[in-house]
């Protein structure tokens, strides 16, 4: 009966064969064959001395004695508790390993986010910057309106250049739809930031119960860093909201004066109803959604 051990940590297992070996007993020396070989030895006083041929072609001799059912359970039992820790100490050290890169991971998903963040807002800002010269434009135009319906000329032109001051608000309603597609990804990587801060946090933790001494190294963060990580994502959420804010205050009010400018021209030269304003652009909050 033997027993052998296969796979690797953390799924090591002890399997038992049983096989029957053939030899010769002449008096005391004994002539085994094992496999394709033939070992040849010496049996006295309840041990077996066999001259065993090593894979380099040296020889040596092996003892061996004999066991009870006992030993044999003794032995099988000690083999597979050594196993067994053997496979817990791996499968523990494989979990901390696991932590240790989820917890990098997220920390780095941080960076990652904020970066798009503060892109978007960038991106936010450019447009509300470009809005700025279509209300000029606007203001110009209608302006152009008011001169023209002051001195007499005649209504169908001035009609007609009201119709522009319109377009013209048109426009800034486009810059307005442009920037509800800067806060769209805004708001989508404010999302990702605040669900990135929040596994950072809970994986900390679980990497903390797993391994209390953990102090980062490496590509991976010290605790201290990894909640600092996780405070500062949302100080930066909350002062690019308000700045996202801001912006929106300022499209809407862009909005809102353009319109009133085409409004004045069509009144101006009694052209027709004046175009509605689209509705104003909501604020976000920290959890990346709109709020009216």
């Amino acid at each position: 009966m033997s027993a052998s051990i296969s796979g690797d940590a953390p799924s090591e297992q002890v399997s038992t064969n049983r096989s029957d070996i053939s030899g010769q007993i002449n008096g005391s020396s004994v002539t085994l064959d094992i496999g394709f070989h033939t070992d040849q030895g010496v049996l006295s006083a309840g041990t077996l001395t066999l001259n065993v041929v090593q894979q380099d072609g040296s020889i040596q001799p092996i003892v061996y004695r004999r066991a009870s059912d006992a030993d044999y359970n003794a032995a099988l039992a000690k083999l597979n508790s050594a196993v067994q820790q053997t496979n817990n100490q791996q499968s523990q050290a494989d979990d901390r390993a696991a932590a240790e890169q989820q917890v990098a991971k997220d920390y780095q998903a941080i960076g990652s986010d904020e970066t798009n963040v503060k892109s978007d807002l960038s991106s936010l800002k450019d447009t509300v910057s470009s809005t700025v010269a279509d209300v000029g434009t606007v203001h110009s135009d209608e302006r152009n309106v008011l001169s023209e319906s002051g001195n007499g000329t005649d209504n169908g032109t001035v009609c007609g250049d009201a119709a522009s001051v319109s377009g013209d608000a048109a426009s800034v309603s486009g810059d307005a739809s442009s920037l509800s597609g800067d806060l769209s990804s805004f708001t989508s990587d404010l999302t990702s930031l605040d669900r990135d801060a929040r596994s950072l946090s809970t994986d900390l933790a679980a990497l903390l119960n797993i391994e209390p001494g953990y102090t980062g190294g490496g590509n991976e963060p010290s605790p201290s860093t990894a909640r600092e990580a996780v405070s500062g994502a949302g100080r930066a959420a909350s002062a690019d909201v308000q700045s996202a804010n801001g912006g929106i205050d300022k499209e809407n009010s862009y909005v809102s004066t353009a319109y009133g400018y085409a409004a004045d021209a069509e009144k101006a030269g009694n052209c027709g109803e004046p175009p509605s304003p689209p509705s104003p652009i909501s604020h976000v909050s920290v959890s990346g959604s709109q709020q009216s």
